[in-house]
């Protein structure tokens, strides 16, 4: 990703710390923070629990998809740490267990830490997240997309010998989505034919690791092998019959199955060498991956046409490779003490070979549609030389060259000559880092690049990126500022696009007094994207004309600390994103590109998401702390106010330590 920024922000306002996205739990802590001492060990706990409440007016589905947190009892937050004394336990010498919204909530997480000086570290991390996704509405008042599934995830890792020259790893990775989720199909290849089906989605991931690192010749060496094994086996069906609703076409389905097992597995080599001298340092990362895969999609279709009955069979089968190669060495040298030079060479090599065939036959006109799908490749090499030169203690300058050739190769059926595409990119980088005063450092760089041949419409072919950037700390006074801009100009046979974006940001933090402290942010996002498209309105194809997409992003926080007392505190926060769009507040405004009325709507996207907060603390003992909080999410769009709610939540909670 390409970072260059333009013109420097001169002063600074608003914050560094954005809110946390719910008022609870409670940051405070309570209870000493040397713990208590039990036999050979000293323990620091607490726990936060209370009940969280919320009232929603509006579209509840859309708070559910934004913020989705719920009534009911709740372990907010828990820590409790165990350290050996000497450093010398018997069974470990650190214990960490930390965890947060159990009990309910819809992000729940849960991390321990174990570990034994020079015998193992073991981490291990659980998280549960409720993913709701009530599906773009596709014409009509509702839509007919809609997702209410789970995820949950965990990362285990030991590491045996950790302090050691040769040490040992061991691993394991889990990942399953599960719910209920409506989907459409298309009948008859007929888009006017769409209908709702239900499906139980089940997708699983599971990652076995084991590996080693040790050093030979002054040289470290890390690699891992492992095996990533992937499974979907999601069931669709049709839950009632259903009709098309069209007079011209009508269509009635009594039946539908479809059963779209999907299995691979991956196992993986990643090889690290890292080796620091006094004049050079090396560092290589090298990965393969022998990517294997199998499906199979059996779909059976019954019902009536206008024309008679419907008996419909679609068979999609195949399997696949796709082995994917990367390297990466970079080598820095260190001539002097004021001068570093690093350059990198990468390699990528992706491909997808197999065969995979689409088959659908009718039943009733035994009519039959065959497709097959051969070879994709992808190779690319890339080398970059970067030069940075301390020229004085106040100024630095950097700059850097980079060259990549990309080769693409497809076949899409047997026997037919490859499709071979190539495209390369010079990109050239400058900047200079300044500290002209104590605590302050000033930024700035440009970066432009041209690339001959890119593969997709939207991909970067004419650019330059230009910016700055400005920071100050003093004491408990820390400012920054920064400004970007990007511009990049694409031009392919098929269409044109170019995008435009500009970003502003600035933020501030500041403690006046040890009883009250500050912090604020406020950050602007322009886009203007324009691409050429052409399509058809009553069957007349229609050219020269823009698909156009206009954003103002703004984005502001801000947050306010006191300490009333020695016993109490408060949080007064406030976020609010907003989206002006081109300015219109219509659905169907006159902005240019194209004239058909679906695409003017879809050009721009304004809305307003705003939630205020505010938390009192109050230190009840030493030990015991209560806690209320309070906070509103307002959503609102401009075009759609279906889609719009407000809520008011807030929790109350005890923590405690014992």
């Amino acid at each position: 990703m390409r970072h260059v920024l333009l013109f420097l922000i001169a002063g600074a306002a608003a914050g560094v710390g954005l809110a946390q996205d719910t008022i609870a739990p409670t940051p405070d802590t309570v209870g000493s923070p040397r713990g208590t001492d039990t036999g050979d060990y000293n323990v620091v706990d607490s726990f936060e629990t209370g009940y969280r409440f919320v009232t929603i007016g509006g579209n509840s589905t859309t708070y559910q998809s934004d913020v989705n947190y719920g009534n009911g009892i709740r372990l907010l937050n828990s820590s409790l740490t165990i350290n050996s004394k000497d450093g010398h336990g018997k069974f470990f010498d650190e214990l960490v267990l930390t965890t947060q919204g159990l009990g309910n909530d819809p992000y729940e997480s849960a991390t321990l830490r174990v570990q034994k000086n020079k015998i193992y570290d073991y981490d291990f991390t659980w998280r549960l997240n409720d993913y709701v996704n009530p599906g773009l509405v596709t014409g009509g008042a509702t839509g007919n997309h809609a997702m209410n599934t789970s995820y949950t995830m965990q990362d285990q890792d030991l590491t045996l010998f950790p302090q050691s020259n040769i040490k040992f790893f061991l691993g394991y990775s889990r990942s399953l989505q599960a719910g209920p989720a409506i989907d459409t199909s298309l009948m008859l290849n007929n888009p006017q034919d769409a209908f709702p089906v239900m499906s139980n989605v089940r997708r699983e991931w599971n990652e076995y690791r084991v590996g080693n690192e040790f050093t030979i010749f002054g040289i470290r060496v890390n690699w891992i092998h492992g095996w990533e094994d992937f499974k979907e086996d999601t069931p669709y069906y049709l839950s009632s019959l259903e009709t098309s609703g069209d007079p011209a076409n009508p269509l009635t389905i009594s039946s539908f199955q479809r059963s779209f097992p999907y299995h691979g597995t991956s196992p993986f080599w990643r090889l690290g060498l890292f080796t620091d001298k006094k004049w050079f340092s090396v560092n290589g990362r090298f990965t393969y991956t022998a990517g294997d895969r199998s499906f199979i999609m059996d779909e059976s279709t019954l019902g009536l046409t206008q024309f008679g009955p419907l008996n419909q069979q679609v068979l999609t089968m195949g399997t696949g490779q796709r082995p994917v190669t990367t390297g990466n060495l970079s080598v820095s040298f260190f001539p002097t003490k004021k001068l570093t030079v690093t350059n990198t060479t990468s390699v990528y090599n992706v491909r997808t070979e197999g065969a995979s065939t689409f088959v659908q036959f009718n039943n009733n006109s035994q009519a039959l549609n065959y497709t097959a799908f051969e070879y994709l490749g992808i190779l690319t090499a890339a080398n970059e030389t970067d030069l940075n030169y301390q020229w004085t203690n106040w100024l630095a300058v950097y700059g850097g060259y980079q060259f990549t050739d990309r080769r693409i190769s497809s076949i899409l059926y047997a026997g037919m000559t490859p499709f071979d595409q190539t495209d390369q990119l010079h990109d050239g980088l400058f900047g200079i880092r300044l500290r002209p005063a104590m605590g302050l450092t000033v930024t700035l760089d440009g970066d432009i690049g041209r690339q001959n041949n890119p593969f997709t419409p939207v991909g970067d072919r004419n650019y330059h990126d230009l910016g700055g950037h400005v920071r100050y700390r003093h004491k408990s006074l820390a400012l920054s500022a920064s400004s970007e801009v990007d511009y990049n100009l694409n031009s392919i046979s098929l269409t044109s696009y170019s995008y435009h974006s500009r970003t502003y940001s600035a933020d501030a933090s500041w403690t006046p007094l040890p009883w009250l402290s500050f912090d604020a942010g406020y950050s602007k996002l322009h886009l203007n994207t324009v691409g050429g498209i052409a399509y058809f309105v009553n069957f007349q194809q229609v050219n020269g004309q823009d698909s156009i997409y206009i954003s103002n992003l703004h984005t502001v926080n801000a947050g306010v600390q006191l300490m009333l007392s020695k016993r109490v505190d408060l949080y007064l926060g406030y976020n609010r994103v907003q989206d002006t769009g081109d300015g219109r507040n219509t659905l169907y405004g006159t902005a240019g590109g194209a004239t058909l009325p679906a695409l003017l709507a879809a050009q721009t996207f304004p809305l307003t998401y705003e939630a205020p907060m505010g938390r009192l603390s109050v230190k009840l003992l030493e030990k015991v702390r209560w806690n209320v909080g309070y906070e509103y999410y307002g959503y609102h769009e401009v075009f759609y106010a279906r889609d719009n709610f407000r809520a008011n939540t807030g929790y109350t909670s005890l923590l405690w330590s014992f």
